[in-house]
């Protein structure tokens, strides 16, 4: 048998292996029990115990994690007029019409999302296969 470090024998006497943890009580554990340098992940593995052959067992659902993906979302707007005013109060990083669509028909692609007014759609429509 391996020889045990210390850290996972002061992990075995922390925890016992027979005992289910309440999902608060394991992860005070994990951060009590953390002793690395970088941020550490935590899978969580969930069984709900439905059949998933059977249509009225199915689970869908998504969530917002507290403190986001870590990642800042840049966003291209197509509007024009008031449209485009509010979009550049709500924060978008690119307003236009025509002339970021020639920005987009040259390849310069430096955003995340793209969302367009309705009477923007003549010259969005147009970059269908670019977008």
């Amino acid at each position: 048998m391996a020889k045990l470090t210390k850290r996972m024998k002061a992990i075995r006497e922390k925890v016992d292996a027979q005992k289910q943890y309440a999902a608060d009580e394991a992860f005070a554990l994990l951060k009590e029990l953390s002793s690395v340098k970088f941020s550490e992940s935590v899978d969580v593995a969930v069984n709900l115990g439905v059949d998933p052959r059977k249509s009225d067992q199915v689970v869908r659902g998504s969530t917002v994690m507290p403190n986001g993906t870590g990642k800042s979302v840049r966003v291209a707007v197509f509007a024009q007029g008031p449209a485009a005013d509010a979009a550049r109060e709500a924060g978008a990083d690119k307003v236009g019409m025509d002339d970021l669509a020639a920005e987009v028909k040259a390849g310069n692609l430096d955003f995340d999302v793209v969302v367009a007014a309705p009477d923007a759609m003549r010259v969005v429509g147009q970059l269908g296969q670019i977008l």
